[in-house]
């Protein structure tokens, strides 16, 4: 077999398995590729330990996708030497796992989690100059050493700075204007949007707070309007959905609307949503993923399936396909993935995804909505 688990410390009984799958996807014999990558997947299982259920669930459910992305680099022929370590949510025990003289050999690190773990693996990958991915939460370059430090997520204010960058590039012929109806609401937000979207299209976007300032007011008239909110809430969500009845108007709402309860969800019809980490369930891929899914674990993929999907997926085919410099490879160009978009840019002396996704809801269904204007 191409990828080879040299130590696994996670049971049985949590992770079903630490082989493949026979019946998901079956051994190659041969390889194009003779080089073998050793790769170190390190996340806070909290193994024999009755505390952390939640968390430990969390990453059972990330394994899960890992797992089945394994069964794909199989059949590309990757080799690789695959350790999959426990962080125990303790810096001890990450200082004592890099302890290992086979640490310092190893082409990628993924994980872990926290920052008091992620600040010990930065110490190591800086010394010995390994790519790290910080999968789950942003994480700022702590030391300022030059070293590949991925974020798969940007911080929040200039994951806004990414939105507004992609409203340019798809509602090109759209006037736009940013409703910001939150008092609460942290006004970087959409000052961070409008600079993004600005910048990006030449033109110039308003920003109203919905009330006193109104779309009436903002609309030019003539031209298609597309509203956009940052309000999470339930007020912002109630006025966009009452601003979704007017022709020639289109509302884009963070996808935290889609998690409010309401009695009546026809008036999200035909809106349009952003966010970083949604899957349309109504996608082919979807439906094909969740058979192998089925098959392999039984009931339903999650979340957090989905992101160790795409995330190992494409973190080791980069590394098969251009070697250990593969992050420069990477660098401002767009790669669609199932949850979300990677789109990796270089910022300081860290990299971060400014990639995030377009929805829009049709007949109660999700589609991707990239490019449709």
């Amino acid at each position: 077999m191409g990828i080879k688990f040299n130590h696994i410390a996670l049971s049985f009984a949590l992770l079903v398995s630490t082989c493949l799958n026979a019946a998901y996807a079956p051994a190659i014999t041969s390889s194009p590729f003779e080089k073998e990558y050793n790769v170190v997947l390190m996340l806070p299982f909290c193994l024999g330990t009755k505390e952390n259920v939640k968390i430990r669930e969390v990453m059972v459910e990330y394994y899960e996708g890992v797992e089945m992305a394994i069964a794909e680099l199989e059949l590309m022929g990757m080799k690789m030497n695959l350790k999959v370590l426990d962080t125990k949510m303790d810096s001890l025990e990450v200082i004592r796992l890099l302890s290992d003289p086979e640490m310092q050999k190893v082409d990628l690190i993924i994980g872990p989690v926290y920052d008091n773990e992620m600040f010990e693996v930065e110490k190591f990958c800086s010394t010995y100059k390994i790519p790290l991915v910080s999968p789950l939460r942003y994480y700022p370059n702590a030391l300022g050493a030059d070293f590949p430090l991925i974020n798969c997520n940007a911080v929040d204010s200039l994951q806004f700075l990414y939105t507004g960058q992609l409203v340019a590039d798809a509602f090109k012929k759209f006037q736009v204007v940013v409703v910001d109806d939150d008092l609460k609401s942290n006004k970087s937000a959409s000052r961070n949007f409008k600079k993004g979207y600005d910048l990006r299209s030449g033109k110039t976007c308003k920003i109203i707070d919905g009330k006193i300032s109104t779309p009436e007011l903002a609309w030019n008239g003539k031209d298609s309007l597309l509203l956009v909110y940052v309000g999470k809430g339930y007020s912002s969500s109630s006025s966009g959905i009452t601003n979704n009845k007017i022709d020639q108007w289109i509302i884009l709402g963070p996808s935290e609307w889609l998690d409010i309860d309401r009695f009546n969800y026809s008036g999200l019809n035909k809106m349009y949503f952003y966010g970083a980490y949604m899957v349309p369930y109504n996608d082919t891929f979807y439906s094909q993923f969740r058979t192998n899914y089925r098959s392999n674990y039984g009931g339903d993929p999650d979340r957090y399936t989905f992101i160790g999907y795409d995330q190992f997926l494409f973190f080791c085919s980069s590394l098969m396909a251009f070697d250990n410099d593969f992050y420069t490879a990477i660098l401002d160009k767009e790669f669609r993935y199932t949850h979300r978009t990677f789109q990796f840019v270089k910022r300081g002396n860290l990299i971060e995804n400014a990639g995030s996704n377009l929805f829009y809801l049709e007949d109660y269904n999700f589609y991707k909505a990239y490019w449709r204007y």
